[in-house]
């Protein structure tokens, strides 16, 4: 199987107060899909278990052109780009009405869940179906410069609501961490066009963090989750020049 879709319908819990899907809970749609397409092709969460390894997510570039609203029915199209022995490459589409309004690249690595460390891949791989030359983003995945001064803009302590069945603090989290320590409406008023992430080291239960942000322009904030001196996540946020 090569591209898998699915459909959702978007409820409340969803979206923020203004109707529009949280940026949060995009994330989460698409990386929900990804895992649905993994239990598809052999190398869904159950698979992974049996041989004590597990996919994380280390960097994901999102790209908004508009963002979906409550009770609109979306459609996600996923595909492998690419794959190592180690690490794979995921990309994503946001359909709504037939029309691609979002898109997103991925690269995930195999995590072995009793060392706590990146990992060859122990399951076949013959049967995968790859699309080498099928990307979706206009940008591409990078490493993000954390070498400036940051302004220090919230705190959080990890909860059993952050966690997820790896045990620890879910990727989608970080996000919400450092939306949260915003003001609303620079959250929700529908500039944010580009959204890309590094994560770089889990977090686990009641890790104490300092979320810090950086102004790299007038439309484009840089954002730092860190625990002790050691940087955990980085996302880079950037705005429509009408913003």
């Amino acid at each position: 199987m090569g591209y898998f879709e699915k459909e959702w319908k978007l409820n409340f819990t969803q979206c923020y107060s203004n109707g529009k899907l949280k940026y949060s809970e995009l994330n989460n749609i698409l990386q929900v899909t990804a895992s649905e397409h993994a239990e598809r092709i052999g190398f869904g969460y159950k698979q992974m278990w049996r041989v004590r390894q597990s996919w994380v997510l280390s960097r994901m570039l999102i790209e908004v052109d508009e963002l979906p609203a409550y009770t609109q029915e979306i459609k996600i199209r996923t595909w492998i780009q690419d794959f190592t022995g180690s690490k794979s490459t995921r990309n994503f589409e946001l359909l709504f009405n037939d029309r691609v309004i979002i898109r997103a690249t991925s690269l995930w690595a195999v995590f072995n869940t009793k060392t706590r460390k990146a990992d060859d891949l122990a399951l076949s791989t013959d049967h995968l179906l790859l699309f080498p030359e099928k990307s979706s983003t206009k940008g591409q995945l990078s490493k993000l410069d954390s070498n400036m001064a940051f302004n220090n803009i919230g705190t959080h302590q990890v909860k059993l609501s952050d966690l997820d069945i790896v045990n620890h603090a879910n990727n989608v989290k970080y996000m919400e961490w450092c939306f949260d320590s915003l003001d609303a409406q620079e959250v929700m008023n529908g500039t944010i066009c580009s959204l890309e992430m590094n994560y770089l080291k889990e977090l686990k239960y009641q890790d104490q963090v300092i979320i810090g942000a950086h102004q790299l322009h007038p439309n484009s904030t840089i954002f730092r989750i860190e625990k002790e001196q050691r940087i955990h996540f980085l996302m880079l946020v950037k705005r429509s020049d009408n913003s």
